[in-house]
């Protein structure tokens, strides 16, 4: 910019006279000089996109991170047995984060949002691939969406979901953290209460992938065929 300034001074000097001869290589270098300041400009603004996606994606993990659940407590021990009928004695509320790696329990969170019918339906499916599922190291939260609430299950429902399950705690920040993923979903054309997405969260707690429609015989297959082939299934 100042060698801007100074050029500009020059093509003002030469065109009242004094160095006159100096008029095209001035213009030259303010021409130079404009196009530096435009690429800089240009630059600095990708610079603070950049930084913005950064700090976007480190809050949004952070968020995810404090999201509350209530899983089945065999989770933390194996060899626990429900001694009573009642449901709320089978569970025990974590965050997302106690499910990190090197915590104590590992598990892939798949965060399946959607309508009620359609969470209904990813329920049943949790429980034909319950095995496979829990072998996979895979915990499905389900959320109802728009209100981003648990499913409302009671009685034996509650009791007879698999350990593979969870249930969303808390809906406000539920629906603070999965409005912005549902604008995102909605805007690549999924029909939110029909279809549903997922949030998919690597076992160190980063978004590994999101999905369009919930389809949880493919996240199956797909660690076990990682399996088969003797890849890495630690960090997927």
């Amino acid at each position: 910019m100042l060698s801007l300034l100074l050029s500009l001074v020059r093509i003002a000097a030469a065109a009242s006279g004094v160095n006159p001869e100096l008029m095209q290589e001035s213009m030259v270098n303010a021409g130079v000089d404009f196009g530096g300041i435009l690429v800089l400009t240009f630059l600095f603004r990708q610079d603070l996109k950049a930084q913005d996606s950064r700090l976007k994606r480190a809050t949004k993990g952070a968020s995810l991170a404090k999201l509350a659940i209530r899983v089945n407590k065999a989770i933390q021990d194996p060899l626990f047995r429900v001694d009573t009928e009642n449901g709320d004695n089978l569970y025990t509320s974590l965050i997302l984060a106690d499910l990190r790696r090197d915590r104590g329990i590992e598990k892939r969170v798949v965060i399946a949002a959607a309508g009620k019918e359609k969470i209904d339906s990813v329920l049943e499916q949790a429980k034909k691939y319950a095995d496979n599922l829990e072998m996979s190291d895979l915990l499905i939260v389900p959320v109802v969406m728009p209100s981003a609430t648990a499913p409302n299950l009671i009685g034996d429902e509650m009791t007879s979901l698999p350990t593979c399950v969870a249930l969303p705690v808390g809906n406000t920040a539920w629906q603070t953290v999965l409005e912005d993923e549902a604008q995102t979903a909605l805007g690549q054309g999924v029909d939110i209460e029909k279809d549903g997405f997922c949030v998919i969260l690597k076992k160190n707690g980063r978004v590994g992938q999101r999905t369009k429609g919930i389809f949880l015989e493919r996240m199956v297959a797909m660690v076990e065929d990682r399996q088969s082939k003797g890849m890495d299934v630690t960090n997927i």
